[in-house]
């Protein structure tokens, strides 16, 4: 997916377009400052800085702010005022947009449609923020939507992806029991998607903390065309617990271990050049 699919453009114009339209910013911050989610000093009056000051606190002190916050949306999501639930929905969507951006990158296949994939992964999304059950699964919001989000695509996507009761079982063989099986999940797609681009097969339980950055950032810049599939599995394979030394790697490539080197170096250097337009679409 080298370029950003129509539908996400679209989204995110539509939310510029939200958040300067009169009386919603305020709608979300009564509802964030009633639930005491936020003091009113904590709370700018702007709609899109106050998502980006929601999003930094739960970064900051954990998933039980994410759950607060998401909570208090889907209670209006569900509380059957048409017009506020609206507006619940769609900031709650623009909130789990990276997340469903992250899966369709995932899931796409060669061959494929990229727009047809955002489509389905949108849709998805859509139905999990108007249908999740908040009444009955008031913990672990934050997981809960992101779970239900990856079922669904799961079961969607069945000519991409295995079906989602083989992966399911893959998933509970794999994740010890006090694992978050959304993450889990998101790292079964990742391990997934890069075997297929023709990176080192990697287990789902390895792609945690820096070596699961590693190989997400490789896969956008495989799909950006920044690097070779050559050159990004040379770093992949490189890069990791027990990596050959470069002499051994060197013969099985049949090159010397200072051109090995050099490749390497090249490639690393494309890698970093490019790094902070990944995290600012991360």
């Amino acid at each position: 997916m080298s370029a950003e699919p129509t539908l996400i453009t679209r989204l995110n114009t539509e939310w510029e377009w939200l958040c300067a339209a009169h009386g919603n910013a305020d709608r979300v911050r009564s509802w964030m400052l009633s639930a005491g989610v936020l003091n009113a000093d904590q709370a700018p009056a702007a709609l899109d800085e106050l998502c980006v000051v929601l999003r930094e606190r739960a970064d900051r002190d954990g998933a039980a702010v994410s759950d607060a916050w998401m909570g208090v949306l889907l209670q209006r999501v569900g509380a059957g005022d048409e017009r506020n639930a609206a507006l619940a929905a769609r900031v709650l969507v623009q909130a789990m947009l990276p997340c469903a951006q992250r899966m369709m990158r995932r899931s796409l296949r060669d061959g494929e449609c990229g727009e047809d994939v955002a489509q389905l992964v949108v849709a998805s999304l859509w139905e999990v923020v108007l249908t999740y059950p908040i009444a009955r699964r008031p913990r672990k919001v934050a997981t809960g939507l992101r779970l239900e989000l990856w079922h669904r695509v799961s079961r969607e996507l069945t000519r991409e992806l295995a079906s989602s009761e083989q992966l399911d079982e893959e998933l509970l063989a794999a994740c010890p029991g006090d694992a978050d099986p959304s993450l889990a999940a998101e790292a079964a797609l990742l391990a997934r998607a890069a075997a297929e681009a023709g990176l080192r097969p990697t287990a789902a339980g390895e792609l945690e903390g820096a070596r699961g950055e590693l190989v997400e950032i490789l896969m956008w810049a495989l799909e950006r065309e920044v690097l070779t599939s050559q050159a990004a599995a040379g770093i992949c394979d490189h890069y990791r617990e027990g990596a050959p030394q470069d002499a051994e790697a060197a013969a099985a490539l049949g090159v010397s271990p200072v051109a090995l080197r050099r490749r390497r170096s090249r490639a690393v250097a494309r890698l970093r050049e490019v790094v902070p337009q990944w995290v600012e679409a991360a």
